[in-house]
């Protein structure tokens, strides 16, 4: 039974910031984003002094994550655009701010 629990509770716990690498880009408007990627699923983004946790989305090409509220679509590891999401949207409708690996 411990071990179940054990199993249960790493399969729960958030990714802690040593567990991977995070990338910071800098956008067209001047703000900056930090990005991480724990596994080929998931984005972790750090913007404006908060964390959001994005999943994988569909995309035509370049690698797009979608959650909280935003879109992250990169292509590569230096180049990423970011976009607000609406309520209800899965794809942003707002243009989006183009961002550079620093």
């Amino acid at each position: 039974m411990t071990a179940l629990m054990l199993v249960f509770s790493d399969c729960t716990s958030a990714p802690s910031d040593h567990a991977h690498a995070w990338v910071t880009y800098t956008c067209s408007d001047g703000q900056a984003v930090q990005a991480s990627y724990p596994d080929s699923n998931t984005a972790i983004i750090k913007l404006k002094g908060e964390t959001h946790t994005l999943h994988v989305a569909l995309s035509g090409s370049g690698a797009r994550y979608a959650g909280e509220g935003w879109q992250w679509w990169t292509k590569g590891m230096h180049d990423g655009m970011l976009a607000p999401l609406a309520s209800g949207e899965s794809i942003a409708s707002a243009p989006g701010t183009a961002c550079h690996a620093e």
